[in-house]
């Protein structure tokens, strides 16, 4: 998958990876943080059943979603991840 094709689901939860108080914000106020995401309804609701323990390593957080970890890497390196704030 090429870098714009990447999962707005992907970039998200790279950028909580990397950002703490984003991280807070989501796990917080998810409804808040995914409007005007391309986020389906079941990615939502997963989303919403988040933990902190969630965010320890990639290889959980993308069992936590269901999400490839291919995938979620590709998130987390992805431009956006890394300059957009929630």
């Amino acid at each position: 998958m090429s870098s714009d094709r990447t999962s707005d689901l992907a970039i998200l939860l790279g950028h909580a990876l990397q950002c703490e108080p984003c991280r807070d914000r989501l796990l917080t106020e998810p409804d808040r943080v995914v409007i005007g995401r391309k986020i389906s309804n079941e990615q939502r609701a997963l989303l919403a059943q988040l933990s902190p323990e969630d965010f320890e390593n990639t290889t959980s957080l993308a069992a936590a979603v269901g999400m490839d970890l291919s995938e979620l890497r590709e998130g987390l390196n992805h431009p956006r991840a890394r300059m957009r704030h929630f």
